[in-house]
């Protein structure tokens, strides 16, 4: 049995000629004229289009204490039975486009700011002591 041959069979397809590769001519472009502006009136700028947005966000890194990572592991599991994808970065997010300013916001910055505090001291915040 003979072997096919692509391009033969390529060439039976398009009637036989084989295909070339020819430029066709660049269409010139006549040159714009200029229009002058009369006296005392200046061209108004154009507003320059926003720049375009990245893809991805920012890369930044920053450590949690085991207390926090117990919240969004908390969080985690309440998001998952609602969403397909879970990961600590969309926790984070849901829970940062959730948050309101009120006392609610202070009263976590100010227990954000005792487990920093204590486990700068050396020390364990209430949370964690009660868990062992």
């Amino acid at each position: 049995m003979a072997k096919h041959n692509k391009a033969a069979d390529l060439l039976k397809l398009l009637g036989g000629k084989a295909p070339t590769a020819t430029q066709a001519p660049k269409p010139r472009v006549a040159p714009r004229a200029r229009t002058e502006h009369p006296a005392g009136q200046k061209k108004q700028p154009q507003p320059r289009a926003a720049p375009p947005r990245r893809g991805r966000g920012k890369a930044i890194q920053f450590y949690l204490h085991e207390a926090d990572e117990k919240l969004i592991r908390e969080f985690a599991v309440w998001l998952a039975p609602h969403r397909r994808r879970i990961n600590d970065s969309l926790v984070v997010k849901a829970v940062l486009r959730a948050a309101k300013t009120g006392p609610d916001l202070l009263a976590a910055y100010d227990d954000g700011l005792a487990v920093t505090k204590a486990h700068q001291k050396g020390r364990q915040h209430p949370e964690d002591v009660g868990s062992q």
